[in-house]
């Protein structure tokens, strides 16, 4: 159960394992391994159905739940039809802006990753890719656009451009990159996250909000 991972909703959150990126500062690398035994979808949705009472919303994240282009789309209409009046959201790094286009219709929420000006350092997706996914993420009614503010991805000279690609957007949050093991990366003092706040803000127009 979670009170964060979908804005003032309490939310379940279902995650499915792999990812095409491979990002330093991933707190969920254990998800980017494609897992040999998976829950079975039916399995999944009797979970969620039982809870239904306490919950106001499903959250799918990952890894990255776009890599399943075959499934994800019947599996949020399959739990449309067995725990109908749920909230769905949907996180993602923004890599299939065609299936994001195809998802408009069946999700309520959609929370797109923006990771830096430079895909190359981590994955095989261009940034043209990433602006067509933001444009769409900015379609939704309901969205934010999510940046973690790694040092080595996100240059302070790179935050007016940063702030560009989000021109439009409705919300977005500004959070924190966390230590994980292996890497000793020194975060940006908290002064620098209020100084990319201020840029978003006077750029995009958009809320933001700030994650330290």
């Amino acid at each position: 159960m979670s009170l964060v991972d979908y804005p003032g909703k309490v939310a379940l959150t279902v995650f499915t394992s792999s990812c095409n990126f491979n990002c330093a500062y991933c707190q969920n690398k254990t998800l980017k391994r494609q897992v040999i035994e998976e829950l079975s979808e039916e399995t999944v949705i009797d979970y969620l159905d039982r809870r239904r009472a306490l919950i106001d919303a499903i959250v799918i994240t990952g890894g990255e739940p776009t890599l399943r282009v075959g499934e994800l789309i019947p599996f949020i209409g399959h739990l449309r039809e067995r725990i109908p009046g749920k909230l769905v959201k949907l996180d993602t790094n923004g890599w299939n802006p065609a299936l994001l286009a195809r998802l408009m219709e069946c999700i309520d929420f959609v929370a797109m990753d923006l990771k830096s000006l430079d895909y190359s350092l981590f994955s095989d997706v261009s940034i043209e890719t990433i602006r067509k996914s933001l444009d769409l993420v900015k379609a939704f009614r309901e969205h934010e656009i999510r940046i973690t503010l790694y040092p080595p991805y996100i240059k302070r000279e790179d935050f007016g451009e940063l702030a560009e690609l989000c021109r439009g957007a409705s919300r977005i949050a500004v959070q924190q990159y966390r230590r994980i093991d292996g890497n000793d990366q020194e975060p940006y003092k908290s002064g620098i996250l209020e100084e990319f706040s201020g840029v978003l803000s006077r750029i995009s127009g958009a809320q933001i909000v700030l994650r330290e």
